[in-house]
């Protein structure tokens, strides 16, 4: 059977949706992508649901694809699209589930954490940037502006660097001469080419979360002190 939620906005934590549709079974993510992609069928029984967590799908997506509704898969669709799956009524458990309010993070909050040693990547907080390419693209220029600003503290001072910047001097020139006094040059030149490669990698193959992701794992290693 497919469970199919109803929500105004995309759920990524398994935990919620566990606790809401009360499957004994185990959950995998998957990305859309990676459901399209699926190839293998098994001979046997699996036990698996498969929840389907970084876009809403129609219908008319499924039945695109062939999808069986007897399969145990989890997606997540919007209310006004919810009568289209009527005629899938008996193959089919809706559940109606409104995502937790959680505490906005913004790109500078997430540039602090791949700099800090003291606090860890949350997964939550790493969908949440990487599960969406505009998302993780508005981060990643907010994150080579800051590797940009400390790379010219090391070869100008803050007047010639907001000049070239064209952006006044304010809390972030403090910052950056902070970071400066805690690594070299090399690394930060490491981490602009890792976005060098990542932009290069999404413009030639599109965007792919787990890439993202590990480009964030990457970063953070190289950056956290």
């Amino acid at each position: 059977m497919t469970e199919l939620i109803v929500t105004p906005s995309l759920i990524s934590d398994i935990s919620s949706i566990n606790k809401e549709l009360k499957i004994k079974s185990n959950i995998e993510k998957l990305t859309f992508e990676e459901f399209k992609n699926e190839n293998s069928i098994s001979l046997f029984e699996n036990d698996t649901y498969k929840f389907i967590y970084d876009q809403f799908v129609s219908y008319s997506e499924l039945k695109k694809f062939n999808y069986n509704f007897n399969e145990k898969y989890i997606f997540q669709i919007k209310k006004q699209n919810l009568s289209k799956f009527s005629s899938e009524n008996k193959e089919i458990k809706v559940h109606y589930l409104e995502p937790k309010k959680e505490k906005e993070i913004f790109p500078w909050d997430f540039t602090k954490i791949l700099f800090s040693s003291k606090i860890k990547l949350s997964t939550d907080v790493v969908d949440h940037f990487c599960n969406s390419e505009n998302t993780f693209m508005q981060f990643l220029s907010y994150f080579q502006k800051e590797l940009i600003r400390l790379k010219l503290t090391f070869l100008y001072e803050d007047d010639e660097i907001s000049n070239l910047l064209n952006e006044k001097i304010d809390y972030k020139y403090q910052l950056a001469r902070e970071r400066k006094s805690q690594h070299t040059l090399e690394d930060i030149d490491n981490c602009i080419e890792r976005i060098y490669k990542i932009e290069k990698l999404i413009l030639e193959n599109g965007f792919n979360s787990e890439n993202a992701k590990r480009f964030i794992v990457s970063s953070k290693s190289l950056l956290q002190l």
